[in-house]
């Protein structure tokens, strides 16, 4: 096979609007959601003191469905010149409705080292398949790396359409690649299965279902 390609992605940075909150009881906090337009929230870390905060929902949301749960946000307060980077560590969600209740975020130290889970996507429909009737395996779907705060990636891509049957990727691969990525080497990311071994596989597993049934059925 020929050497793995791989991009990685980088954190995109949005900016995001915040007041400082002083409603920190049940009462007040709920009344904040109820009112439609605000949403609690909490930034902490870097060794600060934890701020609680207030947005605008429609502004949250909007952030979030850019892509701001795998982001980096500015936050920006209100009326201040208070200006500090963080990513969302957990985000509350209603369990009926599915608003949200709560967001909390984690402030970053650009120089920082941080571990993250990064997800891994893959590109293109394999030779093996398209040509050789093969089926894809896919295996991993997270990788985990060590990075600055101020290079956090959103993503890792590797091209998957030069490979044949019978090859994999394993993260060893990628790590000769990029030596951030901290996952076991020896894991396996995608193989291309031949279609014979595709349907031995379906054949072996229906045969040993039937053998453990009869083998209960002599049990009893």
């Amino acid at each position: 096979m020929s050497a793995v390609k791989m991009q990685i992605y980088q954190r995109d940075e949005i900016q995001l609007d915040i007041e400082k909150r002083s409603e920190c009881r049940k009462g007040p906090v709920g009344r904040l959601r109820r009112d439609g337009d605000r949403l609690p929230g909490v930034v902490y870390g870097n060794d600060q003191d934890s701020t609680p905060f207030k947005v605008e929902t429609l502004l949250l949301e909007r952030a979030l469905s850019l892509g701001g749960q795998n982001a980096v946000f500015v936050l920006q307060q209100n009326g201040t010149e208070v200006r500090e980077k963080a990513v969302v560590r957990e985000i509350q969600y209603h369990k009926v409705t599915g608003d949200i209740l709560h967001v909390d975020m984690l402030r970053i130290d650009p120089q920082e080292h941080l571990r993250v889970e990064v997800p891994i996507t893959a590109a293109g429909i394999p030779v093996g398949v398209h040509i050789g009737g093969g089926a894809t395996q896919h295996s991993l779907q997270i990788v985990e790396m060590t990075c600055l705060a101020s290079e956090l990636p959103s993503r890792v891509e590797i091209d998957i359409s030069d490979m044949e049957i019978g090859e994999s990727i394993h993260v060893s691969d990628l790590i000769e690649l990029d030596d951030r990525i901290t996952t076991d080497p020896s894991i396996t990311i995608v193989t291309v299965l031949s279609p014979r071994l595709t349907v031995d596989e379906e054949i072996a597993a229906a045969e040993a279902a039937e053998a453990a049934e009869a083998e209960e059925l002599m049990e009893g």
